[in-house]
């Protein structure tokens, strides 16, 4: 029986032990949002600021006023500067819960130095793979320290964050993660990365910055990247003016289906793109008789939304074609997905031979609900 006891005990003592590398939380700091910049001066390349939540400012018996510290240094890379940093604060800094990554203007013109940073982010086992990315109008640094002064910001890293993830409720811009950022730009060879800047006493996340081969080469305006957005399927609602009869009609997107063909001719590629658009009659005032009771008005009214949106896909088809020659819609991934041996044939020269194709855009609309008014 005393054998029994003992062994049981042992095998307790084996199931009770505790992590010999256990940290406490409170011996931690979690940064949100880490800002890295082209160094001007001289010394080390980086610029590397980390913006981290104070615990101590939380909760109902908070003992300290300061939400939010941001804290900068010049480093060699990203993990060398939130080393350096940790020598000058109490605690270790714990990436685990890095939510955005903001890169400078003046680094994101530098393909080498944006693609080694990325590398060093996507090889690490802490930082989550879905991180956030956005590009600064200036400096990353000013983007995070402006924002402590921000009207409506308590704690930046978690409104950049919520804010990036609003891209559900608008295409004017496009969230981009890591892992999705390096699957487009081994792709296609081109990735869009949403655009920051203090607005004002607060911050704006609009549009969308074009890398190619890691570089950044230009902007796309929220019109614009709407588009992109429209021709990749990737929009899910927003707001459509259009200018009718003497007044605007307000159109609100609810879902949209794109449908794409590629089509030869005379020894190019050329690819036809079919958008069907539906969505809600948001605003026109009609004094006559009831919207409700004219279907012939609201042909004319799904007329006038379609031309507008293909006017802007068009613009946008253009810009990417002739002054970038960038592929930000995705066609090489359409083309690698379902004609591979084509795909085989035209990667080499793929910039191009998509700045030649002939790209035919066809939209249709549907005002599928009018209101509540007769």
């Amino acid at each position: 029986m005393k054998r029994i006891l003992i062994l049981i005990s042992i095998i307790a003592l084996i199931f009770t032990t505790g992590c010999w590398d256990m940290v406490e939380i409170n011996q931690r700091l979690f940064p949100y949002s880490i800002g890295i910049d082209l160094n001007p001066g001289e010394g080390d390349p980086y610029i590397i600021t980390i913006s981290y939540p104070n615990i101590y400012s939380i909760g109902k018996n908070a003992t300290q006023e300061d939400r939010v510290y941001v804290i900068s240094t010049i480093a060699t890379s990203l993990f060398q500067g939130a080393n350096q940093l940790s020598t000058r604060l109490q605690y270790p800094f714990y990436l685990k819960h890095l939510r955005v990554v903001i890169f400078g203007e003046e680094l994101s013109k530098n393909g080498h130095m944006v693609r080694e940073i990325l590398d060093g982010i996507n090889r690490d086992y802490v930082i989550n793979k879905k991180v956030r990315l956005l590009s600064a109008e200036g400096m990353a640094r000013d983007v995070l320290m402006g924002a402590l002064k921000a009207k409506r910001q308590q704690v930046i890293e978690g409104t950049l964050f919520s804010m990036l993830r609003n891209d559900k409720w608008t295409s004017r811009y496009t969230a981009q993660t890591l892992t999705d950022f390096i699957r487009d730009t081994d792709m296609g060879g081109v990735a869009l990365m949403p655009r920051v800047a203090q607005h004002g006493e607060d911050l704006k996340v609009f549009g969308g910055c074009i890398f190619k081969n890691y570089q950044f080469i230009g902007h796309l305006g929220e019109p614009e990247n709407r588009a992109v957005a429209l021709i990749r399927g990737e929009v899910k609602e927003d707001l459509v003016d259009a200018p009718f009869n003497g007044t605007t009609l307000s159109y609100a997107i609810t879902g949209a289906k794109v449908k794409r063909e590629l089509t030869n001719k005379e020894n190019s590629l050329g690819l036809k793109i079919n958008i069907e658009v539906e969505g809600t009659l948001k605003e026109y005032i009609y004094e006559q008789y009831s919207v409700n009771r004219d279907d012939a008005l609201v042909r004319k009214m799904e007329e006038a939304i379609a031309g507008v949106i293909k006017k802007e896909v068009d613009r946008t088809i253009k810009l990417l074609q002739k002054e970038f020659k960038a592929d930000a819609l995705g066609i090489g991934e359409y083309l690698y997905k379902f004609h591979p041996k084509l795909w085989k044939e035209v990667s080499q020269d793929w910039d191009e031979v998509f700045s030649d194709m002939d790209i035919e855009v066809a939209v249709k609309v549907h005002i599928r609900r009018r209101g509540l008014v007769e």
